[in-house]
């Protein structure tokens, strides 16, 4: 196996130099520790699931990634939670398929699956990174280059122009708390870099003409701005949007569409009941 032209290891590699930095912020809210066990099990889980599905073992590479990605944006207050999200997002992947792809990235998933079912005990994390904005920089750079390389790079950009239009015009337009310079601190957050660079942008659930990815980022964006606009700028409307954006993109050709967007209301529905909160870690 040629490592450097192996992509999921790069972004192994991407996801771990976040937590780093999390670490050295001192507001990484799991031990090194708790953090090898988790992987442990990851591995374990992805390699078992692969060997009963598809009766042989593969890389859990992936699976590496779904784990980062669910400690960098979920944060939890039992500690059982984050094994049976990742169990979940896993699972997800051989069981909800079409055309013998799955449809909802395992992060996104996750946190959908939180929110559905753990909340409040656990919930979308803001603020693990803190203002070291060289570092973050650097790792920025590295997931354009893995971007670059996927030929994802297009989403990544222009949900990022459209999301910042969309909010400037629908939300700064009309509420005169909103202040440009506070918005773009979320740039900066965890779950934001995340979600933009990863979870945004996930190959497999993605499409593969730039035209159409430009097409895509912007639905995602509008939709965010549109939830943000109705429900005000919470978190969870990122993830409820790609979430939304994931059903449409697939199953929108399907006989049983309406089977499957009636239980996607019902899905967002519930979650838009419950009361918005974040999960701050302090130490």
């Amino acid at each position: 196996m040629n490592f450097y032209k192996n992509i999921q290891i790069q972004q192994n590699i991407n996801l771990f130099l976040l937590l780093l930095l999390a670490y050295f912020q001192n507001s990484l809210q799991i031990s090194f520790l708790f953090l090898i066990f988790f992987l442990g099990f990851t591995i374990t889980l992805e390699l078992l699931l692969n060997k009963i599905f598809y009766h042989h073992f593969s890389p859990p590479f992936g699976a590496i990634n779904t784990a980062f990605g669910i400690v960098l944006m979920i944060g939890w207050s039992r500690w059982y939670i984050p094994f049976v999200l990742i169990t979940a997002a896993l699972l997800q992947k051989k069981l909800i398929k079409v055309k013998n792809k799955h449809i909802f990235n395992p992060s996104n998933f996750a946190v959908i699956f939180a929110l559905l079912f753990f909340y409040p005990k656990a919930l979308p994390l803001l603020g693990q990174l803190g203002k070291e904005y060289f570092a973050i920089f650097i790792i920025i750079a590295l997931a354009f280059f893995i971007l670059i390389r996927v030929k994802r790079l297009a989403i990544s950009l222009s949900f990022i122009i459209f999301y910042i239009l969309f909010e400037y015009f629908f939300i700064g337009g009309s509420d005169p708390t909103w202040h440009f310079s506070t918005f773009l601190t979320k740039f900066f957050s965890t779950s934001f870099i995340v979600y933009i660079f990863f979870m945004l942008t996930d190959p497999l659930t993605t499409p593969q003409k730039t035209f159409n990815q430009i097409v895509f980022a912007l639905f995602v964006a509008l939709l965010v701005a549109f939830l943000d606009f109705f429900d005000g700028m919470h978190v969870r409307n990122l993830f409820i949007a790609l979430f939304l954006s994931s059903f449409f993109r697939v199953f929108i050709k399907l006989e049983h569409q309406l089977f499957w967007l009636f239980i996607i209301s019902i899905v967002v529905l519930y979650l838009y009941a419950q009361k918005p909160m974040v999960f701050y870690y302090s130490i």
